[in-house]
């Protein structure tokens, strides 16, 4: 953009800052950076000639999972495997290799690395290749892998006057050529902003998104997530506002998997990675990963989808089995707790009995449990009573209607 001369009279950049200030020179150029992006407002749709031909289907670097033109975030806990897990997708794009089963599209790929440096992301590289079965130089021209550890890798910051994208940022952009899908590992090293501000994270993810091509390109953030959804099952798999959900169009959360034993919930060892976002494809998708030995690396597969029939057989098999849990737990004398959320939750108490449905204990199965509770409510087979303590506390209840608990007479009150 060319500069016209400040408005003070200053003949140059220099005359300006020692008439004016640095502060006063640096809101001038972003008046100016705006005018310039407010002139190329793009034309509106031309509907008449959209009319006279047929709609296409929005492109995807793996359908469902990542849509080209767009953000895409995947996030987990410090450690959890975000980077290695996202090196190998890097490859798998960059050679259009299947991804643990997944078609992935080939388009050439630049991964940002701010956490890994050049002898770490060898390690990782080399141990990917070999279990690939491809060679390290295959990726020559098609990968480009940037350690940017211990340099300025802000791209975009907070600035008196909303925010703004950096030198960096710039010097990213100069260095780009003819990247299609650009792998930002993480956030957190690169956005200098208010995580918690939308509009500062909408502006981030725009900065990024408008480096790639909109008809195949894509972006991927490796983000963290909050202190309180570290390591579990959680719907909201990110740290920060909801202007990170909202700014992305596709958003994948990676936290270790749980089982129940005696003395509670204890990790297995491998993890799960959940799409729980795809607003141009079908989400409620998942992902397993296993440690393999011989490959010193998470390998995944798809946590397969049942059919039509054998969803419906395992949700009626479910229904039945909560509602023998329940019976179980109103026989011994106690009582199904009708909260959510605490230390004593109806999904805790009922999966301790020996009637509860093993597809259920996952913690992924989660809401497909609260979603049985609805329906069990709505078909009057489940009702919500209450229970006073003998702290004199009165604590909400799941309790069988009388004709589902043989008669019995109801212990609420």
């Amino acid at each position: 953009m060319s500069m016209i001369l400040p408005p003070d009279g200053s003949k140059d950049i220099d005359d300006a800052v020692r008439h004016r200030g640095p502060g006063a020179l640096r809101r001038y150029i972003e008046i100016e950076a705006e005018k310039a992006q407010m002139a190329g407002w793009p034309k509106p749709l031309d509907l008449q000639e959209l009319a006279g031909r047929e709609p296409e289907q929005p492109k995807m670097v793996i359908d469902d999972w990542l849509p080209c033109g767009y953000a895409t975030l995947i996030a987990g806990h410090g450690g959890a495997g975000k980077s290695s897990i996202a090196l190998y997708l890097a490859v798998c794009i960059a050679l259009g290799l299947p991804f643990f089963g997944l078609h992935a599209e080939q388009g050439r790929v630049m991964y940002l690395s701010c956490e890994d440096r050049s002898d770490v992301l060898h390690w990782r590289l080399h141990r990917i290749c070999r279990h690939l079965g491809i060679g390290l130089a295959d990726l020559a021209g098609d990968l480009d892998v940037v350690d940017l550890v211990g340099r300025d890798s802000v791209l975009w910051e907070k600035t008196a006057t909303g925010g703004a994208t950096t030198r960096t940022f710039n010097e990213l952009m100069g260095n780009l050529g003819n990247v299609e899908v650009l792998f930002v590992d993480g956030v957190a090293d690169t956005f200098a902003g208010n995580e918690n501000d939308r509009s500062d994270a909408k502006r981030f993810v725009n900065a990024l998104v408008g480096l790639i091509p909109a008809d195949r390109g894509a972006v991927v953030l490796i983000h963290h997530v909050n202190k309180p959804s570290a390591g579990t099952a959680t719907s909201e798999g990110y740290s920060g506002s909801t202007g990170w959900h909202n700014s992305v169009r596709a958003r994948w959360y990676l936290y270790p998997e749980t089982e129940q034993t005696d003395d509670g919930h204890d990790r297995t060892g491998r993890l799960v990675l959940d799409l729980q976002k795809s607003n141009l494809g079908r989400a409620d998708q998942s992902m397993l990963f296993a440690w393999d030995d011989s490959a010193h690396l998470f390998a995944g597969q798809i946590i397969g989808q049942p059919s039509a029939v054998e969803q419906h057989i395992r949700d009626e098999t479910e229904l039945d089995g909560i509602v023998a849990a329940i019976r179980e737990v109103e026989a011994s004398g106690d009582y199904v707790p009708a909260a959510a959320q605490g230390p004593r939750t109806a999904f805790a108490v009922l999966s301790a009995t020996g009637s509860f449905p093993e597809t259920l204990k996952p913690k992924r199965a989660k809401r497909r449990f609260w979603r049985h509770i609805e329906k069990l409510r709505r078909n009057q087979i489940v009702r919500e009573g209450s229970i006073r303590r003998s702290n004199r506390h009165l604590v909400a209840t799941l309790t069988l209607e009388a004709s589902q608990n043989g008669g019995c007479a109801d212990a609420s009150h």
